[in-house]
């Protein structure tokens, strides 16, 4: 018996032995030197990480793996658990496979993990946060390794109501006796302190800001301004009294939350009317003092494109304020509306071409309201210049000519009246070849001299004649003179040379003109019929 025995153990001793090479190892097993985990800007996995978030605030780490061993495949997974529900683990590392250091692959696996708060979250501290990271070596299946990451969260609400929940103004506690310990006797005595403040204010500040602001206008504006103030003093007391009576009354988070964002669009909402307000009483102040001055480009008809200016860059800052407030992300909205801004430029040259020629138009003021143009041969008198289009009347006011704006810039503009309104008229006559040239000068300077509606003063030219042309029938003069302003040089022209015609009469001054002269050759027909001539009478 004790001879099978002897044999049955020999034979096991020899297979234990036979089998040992099939057994990995304790030297090949995976331990902490075959790889390195590693999180920037923290000490982990060896520390703690501790992170404070705010509502709908997020937080993003990369997570480093690295293959540190030089035969062992690893194959790397990520996990995550949360201890509160108002923390959530918006991203984390995929999966990957490590290869060992020392071949021409990548060894290193990375990924983002971000952690973010809920929207309505209360206040609270320590929220753990675990990210389990599994690694294997895919040559021994059970050699696995769990390494943990330990995330302590803290979450800072704005909606927390606690710290001001039965305390007047917020800070004081209710320490009065029943019945008036409850919580609607600190907001009455928090809304009534927060109106004498808002009194106080529309009293003290609200007239001394538009005094202030009153000094950069020309007209008498303080009071328009003092009220302009006041209705914003109103405004934010009132929504301020709401918030805080709110976190008084113990309201719940998501009506705080709902509260203080219409609160914030409210805000962005005053203060872009009162700011456009205040805007163009400025505006108009300022453009108002520069027309007083003579020698001044700038006056009040720059004011609508300031306006146009004004609503554009208040439009996109309110716009912006209030996305932003919402927690809308700006920037697929700021990408989008690159990409139709682009197809709009495309499609709309020229609509553009009109906007951007009235921009140039305003801001160099190559002329005014009531400017004579010269614009291709016609003569116009601006009306109104706007953004996309200049409004002309004709020369007789009798119509009223609408011409784009990119159409006046491209045109050659003679301004007749730009710097002066007076208006250097000429005036053509013809006297008979022999006629004395001296003569008819001195009769037309005289004419001239005398004529009322020739300006007579150092400022302007005198009167003058020129000899300009050799004609069929005479010898062309011109006269030069003055006249008050463009438009009734039709008139002043007329009257010149109905009186200089005179003149020429009165000193015996030929006026050519056409004439046929016919002299008979052969004066042989005495009344007889031309021969040849076989018409019946």
């Amino acid at each position: 018996m004790k001879s099978r025995l002897s044999g049955l153990f020999v034979l096991c001793l020899l297979m234990v032995i036979s089998l040992s090479p099939l057994v990995p190892a304790s030297s090949d097993a995976l331990d902490s030197e075959d790889y390195s985990i590693s999180i920037p800007e923290t000490n982990a996995p060896d520390e703690e990480v501790n992170v404070t978030l705010g509502n709908g605030k997020e937080k993003t780490w990369n997570v480093y793996v690295v293959n540190k061993s030089a035969d062992k495949y690893l194959d790397v997974t990520f996990s995550a658990t949360v201890s509160n529900e108002d923390i959530t683990v918006v991203k984390k590392p995929s999966s990957d496979l490590l290869v060992p250091e020392n071949e021409e692959h990548d060894n290193i696996a990375s990924g983002e993990f971000t952690l973010a708060a809920d929207e309505l979250a209360n206040s609270q501290d320590n929220i753990v946060v675990e990210l389990t990271i599994a690694i294997t070596d895919i040559d021994d299946k059970t050699s696995t390794v769990y390494e943990h990451v330990i995330f302590k969260v803290n979450i800072e609400s704005v909606f927390d109501t606690s710290g001001s929940y039965n305390k007047f103004l917020g800070i004081f506690e209710n320490k009065l006796p029943e019945p008036f310990n409850s919580p609607w006797v600190p907001f009455i005595v928090t809304l009534l302190f927060w109106m004498a403040v808002a009194v106080a204010a529309c009293r003290l500040i609200a007239p001394r800001a538009a005094k202030r602001l009153d000094k950069l206008t020309t007209d008498d504006d303080a009071k328009r301004f003092e009220n302009a103030i006041t209705g914003l003093i109103a405004i934010i007391v009132f929504v301020l009294c709401i918030n805080e009576g709110l976190a008084i009354l113990g309201a719940d988070a998501a009506l705080v939350a709902d509260v203080l964002s219409m609160s914030k669009i409210i805000y962005v909402v005053v203060a872009i009317v009162i700011t456009w307000k205040v805007y163009l009483l400025v505006m108009e102040g300022i453009l108002s003092r520069f027309e007083d001055k003579d020698d001044s480009s700038i006056d009040t008809t720059l004011l609508p494109l300031f306006k146009m200016l004004g609503k554009i860059a208040l439009w996109i800052i309110g716009a912006t304020l209030v996305l932003g407030s919402i927690g809308v992300d700006l920037e697929g909205i700021l990408i989008s509306a690159g990409v139709v801004s682009l197809g709009i430029t495309m499609g709309a040259q020229n609509v553009l071409s009109q906007f951007f020629s009235g921009i140039v138009i305003l801001m160099t003021r190559p002329f005014k309201k009531g400017d004579f143009l010269k614009i291709n041969n016609n003569v116009y008198i601006v009306r109104k210049v706007k953004i996309m289009f200049t409004e002309f009347y004709s020369w007789d006011k009798d119509q009223i000519i609408t011409m784009p704006n990119n159409a006046v810039t491209s045109a050659t503009i003679i301004n007749l009246t730009k710097e002066d309104e007076a208006y250097r008229l000429y005036v053509y006559y013809s006297v008979a070849y022999g006629t004395d040239l001296k003569k008819a000068e001195k009769v037309m300077l005289d004419v001239a001299n005398g004529s009322p509606v020739v300006l007579h003063d150092p400022y302007h030219a005198a009167p003058n004649v020129r000899m300009t042309n050799f004609e069929d029938s005479g010898i062309e003069l011109r006269l030069g003179v003055t006249v008050a302003d463009f438009n009734g040089n039709i008139t002043a022209a007329s009257s010149l040379r109905m009186a200089v015609y005179q003149a020429f009469l009165d000193n015996d001054i030929e006026v050519p003109y056409n004439r046929l002269e016919v002299t008979m050759l052969n004066d042989c027909f005495q009344g007889e019929r031309r021969p040849g001539d076989n018409v019946a009478d």
